[in-house]
């Protein structure tokens, strides 16, 4: 009797499968990592929404209860005849009368007393230029801290007969993000009347 023959996988047959294999392993892992940095970006993006929406909602309130920080916000000498532009600005430091942040003073007996204060950037101890993860007012300081936003406030209009006056508050933010090698940035321009 004759032995049958075994039949088995030869070694070329195996390396060409464990390539396969791996090759589809890397681009799976490339793919989901691109994925999950994507969505860091966006969480990112919208932390530092809220954090922008939060500063311009506070000039708003200063405008609105006649905070005396208010006259100090759009006086001449801090008012800018141009702002600096978002994407040029992030490493670059900023004279501390153009630019700024507000950090609300809370009362907690009565929160109606809230008051703000003016925050000079880039005064090390209220600023730090480009965060690593986003950018936004850290309140538990206990001054408070900026971490890669600013604000610049410019005179939109001129009243000269006595009629609405509006200025622009540009705000500014700056952080490093995963997997990009220049900074992200995000920016609005608030204009509030008078």
């Amino acid at each position: 009797m004759s032995k049958p023959l075994e039949r088995g996988d030869t070694i070329i047959e195996v390396v060409i499968a464990f390539a396969i294999f791996s090759l589809a392993a890397v681009g799976a892992i490339a793919i989901i990592n691109t994925g999950l940095a994507t969505t860091q970006r966006n969480l990112e993006t919208t932390l530092v929404r809220q954090q922008i929406d939060s500063q311009a909602e506070i000039l708003r309130n200063m405008r609105d209860t006649k905070d005396p920080a208010w006259q100090t916000l759009i006086s001449s000498t801090t008012l800018v005849d141009n702002p600096a532009v978002l994407a040029d600005s992030c490493k670059t430091v900023l004279p501390s009368d153009q630019a700024f942040y507000i950090k609300p003073n809370i009362d907690s007996t009565n929160p109606a007393n809230t008051t703000y204060d003016r925050k000079s950037v880039p005064d090390p101890a209220n600023y730090t230029p480009l965060p690593t993860t986003y950018a936004k007012i850290n309140y538990s300081d206990v001054n408070g801290k900026s971490e890669g936003i600013w604000i610049q406030a410019s005179s939109a209009e001129k009243s000269t007969t006595g009629g609405i006056t509006a200025y622009d508050f540009y705000i500014h933010a700056c952080w490093e993000s995963v997997g990009l090698n220049t900074p992200m940035t995000l920016g609005t321009i608030v204009r509030i009347y008078e």
